[in-house]
């Protein structure tokens, strides 16, 4: 965890970059120009605009941290989420630049270039990455939220860096450490913190990585209990997938359906009534009509 804090640390000394910076160029920052978009025909890579060398420093830091420092752990989920939350928070430096959410960045900035990433040293790492954006949850959240979780963790780091390898400093620390148990509070009161979501899920495990902190440093005060709240109704039938939606657009046809179809087959049995058909015959057509409405009901189901 501190040797994650620590590049983190070193990533923001490099970007010494203004986000309204609009003559950007990313050849001062060789190191992090690996994912810049590819121009010249495909011979040359570079970033023409803030967005373009965060993004490209994210896949940097994403691909070349899993694999050289982290290879192996079984964190590798953990620390992928972590540098996904880095990745929002520069981005929402720059919140006026249309950026909303994951999904837009990974659609603009990243999916065009995949296929290379795909061939690198890296690909573990980003499949880790592509396995936690699969969850629509994370991919459409907006990332000042986002940004919201990362500032806990820079809080957090920052623990890690000064408390963890000596136990003297816990006395200093216990300021940060406070400050860390009010940002997780209002985090937790967030309408974002439901159950089962990416949101609750990081709670819990930034709650978890404090905890290793205050057994060392007993003196720190302890985190509110982790309280996710319920789905509302709404977020129920926003996730819901097409499946879903088609049985409720079926379940509305069917009564709307049978609100014709029975006054028009009660309409024919007083007609055929008014002939004198026998009523058991008449029962019996009735019966078989029904049977298929039924029939072709279900078939929409």
């Amino acid at each position: 965890m501190d040797s994650l804090c620590g590049i983190f640390k070193g990533f923001d000394d490099i970007l010494v970059v203004k986000p309204n910076n609009s003559e950007l160029n990313s050849d001062k920052f060789p190191t992090l120009n690996d994912y810049c978009p590819l121009v010249n025909n495909g011979n040359e890579q570079k970033c023409n605009s803030y967005e373009e060398l965060i993004t490209s420093a994210f896949l940097t830091l994403l691909l070349n941290y899993i694999s050289n420092f982290d290879g192996g752990n079984l964190e590798n989920d953990k620390h992928v989420q972590y540098i996904i939350l880095w990745l929002c928070y520069k981005l929402n430096k720059r919140s006026e630049n249309g950026t909303t959410n994951l999904n837009y960045v990974h659609n603009k900035y990243i999916n065009d270039i995949e296929k290379y990433i795909m061939k690198s040293s890296g690909v573990k790492a980003y499949n880790s990455y592509k396995a936690i954006i699969k969850k629509e949850d994370i991919m459409t959240m907006n990332i000042n939220d986002m940004s919201k979780l990362y500032e806990a963790l820079n809080i957090l780091c920052k623990l890690y860096t000064e408390c963890s390898k000596n136990n003297q400093n816990c006395a200093k620390c216990l300021k940060d450490a406070e400050e860390f148990v009010k940002s997780f509070g209002a985090l937790n009161k967030d309408s974002n913190n439901t159950v089962d979501s990416s949101y609750s899920q990081i709670l819990s495990t930034l709650s978890k990585d404090y905890e290793i902190l205050k057994n060392k440093c007993t003196n720190f005060p302890p985190l509110p209990q982790l309280t996710p709240q319920k789905r509302s109704v709404q977020n129920f039938a926003h996730n819901s997938d097409v499946t879903t939606s088609s049985s409720s657009i079926a379940s509305t046809l069917i009564p709307v359906l049978l609100t014709f179809a029975i006054p028009f087959f009660l309409g024919i049995a007083y007609k055929y009534s008014l002939f004198g058909f026998d009523k058991q015959l008449q029962r019996q057509y009735l019966r078989e009509k029904l049977k298929k409405i039924k029939k072709k009901m279900n078939h929409y189901m």
